[in-house]
């Protein structure tokens, strides 16, 4: 239901049930409300306009034969691309999926039933939005870019604030239309590129129109010709950031980009780092180790793990790998983590798992007290109502440290999960933290 036929409908039922309409009236404003202070992301239309680059892109995933064949003339011309896929498509069409997940492309939304979005009610958007990068993700276990393209271009603030939720960084359109799903020639797709080819430039194209696979060659050739470097949107709108998902200044930036610079944490590729996913458990592992200064460069003690879970891997090469194995003996060796005992008895680590608040908390103690020299306090000196009597002493030395805070002065929040730019910003205020002097 649309908000005027939503008003129209409240109104003819003020007269009625007055009762049941202040619940109504209630409810309706909280959601009403949510829609519009919700944060919105910018939609784009071109990139930075300071280097000759150009994004192609690609929408609608249905056409078999010639999404497959579009696919195949990039991929020779070796071309970078941004795939936006629909999510009905990407269960309907499994050969085009299958080639998509194969690589060489970055993959962004493109709605679940590409419907016009702006028409759509606040919950049916919700679920229309992400749901190609959902879907996508689903079948494939491929990450996908955080990008959100709406069916014919057709956006508004409403739909700026969903793509927001569901975890959107922009709204992405087009400078240069090939309308090639119209069945126009390869020529005339070609000529309208390279006609109206500008720096920042991002092109609109289709997988299943009827002759865009015949002009792609024409295409990526007419414009490498002129000079221009092809890149993904991600890229093209990254421009001198490291990452597009994290800010350019301030305190978690700066946290990020020394944790990368000194080899000890890496992005997912070279557009994203990803600050609010989860970490691991192993993951962690590795980070501290790396922080401390443990890590060897020979893997050991592969027949005499301490995990059951954690079990030593050879690379294609046969050589061992290091994580997550060497990493967490190295944890485990410096008693910076313990792992718990299963069912069966056996001392397990659960390598994969996320690492919550306390848990992290929890690994930064012990590294004070064994690397720096801390000891703990009073334990009414940060007293956290939420925190465990078995935790209160490792979360009140770290946050008595200033190494993790809480959400105010009597919250923790132990059990929720720690993302990545957390363990970020902890591992370099670790780093920075003098010894303790006696």
């Amino acid at each position: 239901m649309e908000r005027g036929e939503f008003r129209t409908h409240f109104a003819a039922r003020l007269t009625i049930v007055a009762s049941v309409v202040c619940a109504v009236v209630l409810a309706c404003f909280g959601v009403l409300v949510s829609q519009v202070q919700a944060a919105s992301v910018p939609t784009v239309y071109s990139g930075p306009t300071d280097r000759p680059q150009i994004a192609l892109t690609f929408d609608d995933n249905f056409n078999t034969t010639r999404a497959l064949a579009v696919l195949s003339a990039l991929r020779r011309l070796e071309a970078p691309a941004t795939m936006f896929v629909v999510g009905d498509y990407v269960r309907g069409v499994p050969e085009v999926t299958a080639s998509l997940a194969r690589g060489d492309f970055e993959i962004a939304d493109h709605s679940m039933s590409h419907p016009d979005l702006t028409k759509l009610s606040w919950s049916r958007l919700l679920e229309e939005v992400g749901g190609g990068s959902r879907t996508f993700t689903a079948v494939t276990g491929v990450r996908t870019a955080p990008l959100m393209r709406p069916p014919y271009g057709a956006t508004n603030a409403t739909v700026s604030q969903a793509a927001a939720q569901n975890g959107f960084l922009y709204v992405v359109n087009w400078s240069i239309d090939t309308q090639d799903w119209t069945g126009v020639s390869a020529d005339t797709i070609t000529n309208r590129v390279l006609s109206n080819a500008r720096n920042g430039a991002i092109v609109l194209m289709h997988l299943s129109a009827p002759h865009t696979y015949e002009a792609v060659p024409g295409i990526v050739q007419g414009l490498r010709a002129r000079g221009f470097e092809l890149v993904t949107v991600s890229r093209l709108l990254k421009g001198d950031r490291r990452f597009l998902d994290v800010p350019s200044s301030g305190g978690t930036a700066t946290a990020i980009g020394r944790m990368v610079d000194m080899g000890i944490m890496s992005g997912f590729n070279e557009e994203y780092f990803g600050p609010e996913d989860g970490i691991t458990r192993a993951q962690v592992a590795k980070v501290m180790v790396l922080v401390a200064g443990l890590h060897t460069p020979e893997v050991e003690r592969v027949d005499q793990r301490s995990f059951a879970d954690v079990v030593a891997q050879r690379g294609v090469d046969g050589s061992w790998l290091a994580f997550p194995f060497d990493y967490v003996e190295e944890a485990a060796a410096a008693g910076l983590v313990q792992g718990r005992f299963d069912a069966l008895g056996r001392r397990v680590f659960d390598p994969y798992g996320p690492v919550t608040r306390v848990q992290l908390a929890r690994i930064v103690a012990r590294m004070a007290r064994q690397m720096k020299g801390y000891v703990d306090g009073p334990p009414a000196q940060m007293a956290f109502r939420d925190v465990m009597p078995e935790d209160a002493a490792d979360v009140a030395l770290v946050a008595t440290l200033g190494l993790m805070q809480g959400y105010n002065h009597r919250e923790f929040r132990p059990d929720e999960g720690a993302a990545r730019k957390h363990v970020a910003v902890v591992a370099g205020r670790f780093l920075d933290l003098l010894p303790r002097s006696h």
